[in-house]
């Protein structure tokens, strides 16, 4: 059985806290030899207490020693090169540490990953976790063994790094697999913080993103000493998939078929054909014969020409005036000749000037695409200045694009580059029109979705044009379908909405589809012609809620455990105008935008089994907005809203006070959906074919 191939994500907590004197050192070979026998080395110094530099430069040096006497030992395996490793750490710490005089102590942690498998080791208060499905473990006492971080029953066996002259660490070896996430962290933090903090960290962001909030929780709570942390993701590499594709079937199109077949059939039909030529041919050849003999002696009766006359004598004059006009004819010549010639000349100028200009246009087009990206890759990015570069690259290029000299695949690739550039500083994560199949072509060219939502699993929007309910997931970016049209009778999904981790896609047949991972469900409820439209939908609480703007009622369907749903209920005491309805959110309230602007707000007493409509006053802190859509998600502190022509996000607490608002990229269409995560910090909006993350600042 083929190895699994395995990838890492990595976040520290080295770069929030430059400052700080503890060490984090994360070692991954580049060479394939060196990866596949000695794997990637990460270790974690801690420094307890310090008094100057000496602890930063004591943890440095140890830390140093230890990833090169493990790189360096090839004489056995990685066991017991990690422990000699330790070992030799642990003696220069004890070396730098005797004339401190207990000023200074270290902790240590390491841990190491190769193909499949995980050795850890520790010395100290610094703790090693290892977190698999949702899980916090400890390394156990017997290889392979997973100790519960809850029911832990182990000590370390030295209190510190350096604090024995000579220890023998342990080292846990474990099997890993995609999914799972290491945690290197120091005994401050875990004392201050607590694991279960770094566990849900692990769980819900991504390894950089844990990083920066565990250390903004240890700001937070003020947590004294050390916060120095790793957290490793390991998931599956996807690098070499492309090449096991099987290759596409070519077929003929129909039309190239049947011209095929007529064109047999008539080449059939033209050798069968009578040598007409030839027989025309041979009963000609008679008359022919006697109109050439007519003409002959026609020619003969017509009158013969006179004899001609003696020359007369050549003169000297006669001489010199044929060579008057022989020179006059010539010079005339050689005019014509060098006017010839210097018209090909000039021709030739203008055509280099016009190719030099193209050529020092296409420079000068590089030279901004250069100075844009030096723009973005700065930290802070220079979003303005990458922005002014970019904008003079494109009109330099459209103005190129006319020259006679211009080479078509060289200005498309120019164009393909400002777009990618745009497209990262505008803050595109996909294109979803760009989303190529295995033969390298677009499979959605007219992509244009209406609907976004989000959960742990990534994005959904849903997309009638191309008749797919798209899926954006992972990092790097990748794009999937969740649902097809004409699949399993699935029509073309243009609503969409999500429960925990299931989704719901509503399609243009008024049909409800549940998709939870690979599996596809159609949960309509059997009464959905009440429905006289379906203009929005959400789901809470395992209940289906469907905005019907034609009626001006919210329809709603229960559901037992939301596998399917029951008969519909008109939820609204009072029905809205017919006609106005337009978005609807559903977080214990229901959330209700109109095609006016205004914000209609339902709540349930607890007397009723119907929603009345409740005074909802909007305070906005600028100018009064007209939002087209509203996020409300009953875990979230606050309700989003969406004013698409003016391209703008307001953040709104459920009081109706305005918290901030948050401008879109104006360089890209209106945007025709929207989706807030405040775990992530970003708005994610659709303009178009593509989907733009825009950063929630507080």
């Amino acid at each position: 059985m083929r190895q699994l191939s395995l990838a890492t994500k990595i976040g520290t907590t080295a770069e929030l806290r430059p400052g700080t004197p503890d060490v984090i050192v994360t070692s991954e070979p580049t060479l394939g030899a060196t990866l596949r026998t000695k794997g990637r080395f990460y270790l974690l110094c801690e420094v307890a207490r310090q008094h100057g530099n000496a602890g930063a430069d004591i943890a440095k040096e140890v830390a140093d020693l230890a990833r090169q006497e493990y790189y360096y030992d090839l004489s056995a395996g990685i066991e017991v090169s990690l422990r000699k490793a330790l070992r030799q750490a642990n003696r220069r710490a004890a070396q730098r540490l005797r004339d401190q005089r207990g000023r200074v102590t270290l902790h240590c942690a390491c841990a190491v990953v190769v193909n499949n498998e995980l050795y850890a080791a520790r010395i100290g208060a610094a703790q090693v976790f290892l977190v698999r499905r949702a899980r916090l473990f400890l390394p156990g006492d017997e290889p392979g063994e997973l100790a519960d971080f809850v029911h832990r029953t182990t000590t370390r066996e030295a209190e510190s790094l350096g604090g024995l002259a000579d220890v023998l660490p342990d080292v846990w070896r474990q099997s890993i697999e995609p999914g799972d996430t290491l945690i290197l962290a120091s005994g401050g933090l875990v004392e201050g913080l607590g694991a279960e903090a770094l566990k849900n960290a692990a769980i819900t962001l991504h390894p950089r993103a844990a990083a920066e909030h565990i250390n903004n929780r240890a700001v937070a709570d003020g947590v004294v000493g050390s916060v120095a942390a790793i957290f490793i993701e390991v998931t599956a590499a996807t690098a070499a998939a492309g090449r096991v594709l099987p290759e596409p079937q070519r077929t003929d199109p129909a039309e190239v078929l049947i011209a095929d077949g007529i064109r047999s059939r008539f080449e059939s039909v033209w050798r069968r054909r009578p040598h007409v030529a030839e027989a025309i041919g041979a009963a000609a050849a008679p008359a022919a014969k006697a109109m050439g003999k007519t003409v002959a002696v026609g020619f003969e009766l017509m009158p013969r020409r006179a004899p001609p006359l003696p020359n007369r004598p050549d003169t000297a004059r006669s001489r010199s005036r044929r060579q008057r006009r022989a020179a006059s004819f010539l010079a005339a010549l050689l005019l014509v000749v060098a006017g010839g010639i210097g018209v090909v000349a000039y021709r030739d100028f203008e055509t280099n000037q016009v190719k030099n200009n193209y050529k020092l246009a296409v420079i000068t087009i590089g030279s901004d695409i250069s100075a844009a990206q030096r723009a973005a890759d700065r930290k802070p990015p220079d979003t303005q200045l990458a922005r002014q570069k970019i904008d003079h690259a494109r009109l330099t290029l459209d103005e190129t694009a006319r020259s006679t000299a211009a080479d078509p695949t060289e200005i498309a690739g120019l164009r393909d580059q400002i777009t990618a550039l745009d497209d990262r500083i505008t803050g595109v994560i996909v294109d979803l029109a760009r989303v190529t199949g295995p033969d390298g072509r677009p499979i959605a060219p007219g992509a244009k979705p209406t609907a976004l939502v989000g959960n742990v699993n990534g994005l959904y929007a849903a997309d009638p044009g191309a008749g797919r309910l798209w899926r954006v997931f992972g990092d790097p970016t990748q794009v999937a379908p969740a649902l097809t049209k004409g699949t399993v009778g699935v029509g073309a999904p243009r609503l969409v909405g999500t429960l925990n981790d299931v989704v719901y896609s509503l399609d243009d047949q008024n049909r409800v589809w549940r998709v939870e991972g690979p599996g596809v469900a159609d949960v309509t409820p059997e009464d959905s012609a009440t429905w006289k439209s379906a203009d929005a939908f959400a789901v809470f609480v395992a209940n289906l809620y469907v905005l019907d703007a034609t009626s001006g009622q919210v329809w709603k369907h229960e559901s037992f455990p939301g596998t399917g749903f029951q008969r519909a209920v008109a939820y609204l005491t009072d029905p809205i105008p017919a006609g106005i309805g337009r978005s609807i959110a559903v977080d214990r309230d229901i959330w209700i935008v109109t095609t006016r602007g205004d914000i209609l707000l339902f709540r349930r007493l607890t007397t009723s089994f119907t929603a009345s409509q409740v005074d909802f006053v909007p305070r906005w802190t600028g100018a009064a907005l007209k939002p087209t859509a509203v996020q409300a998600i009953d875990v979230q502190r606050a309700i989003y809203l969406l004013d698409a022509p003016n391209k703008v996000v307001v953040q709104m607490n459920r009081d109706g006070g305005e918290m901030a608002r948050f401008s879109l990229p104006a360089n890209l269409p209106e945007p025709s959906a929207f989706y807030v995560s405040e775990g992530l910090r970003t708005i994610f909006t659709i303009h178009g074919s593509k989907v733009v993350a825009t950063e929630l600042r507080a």
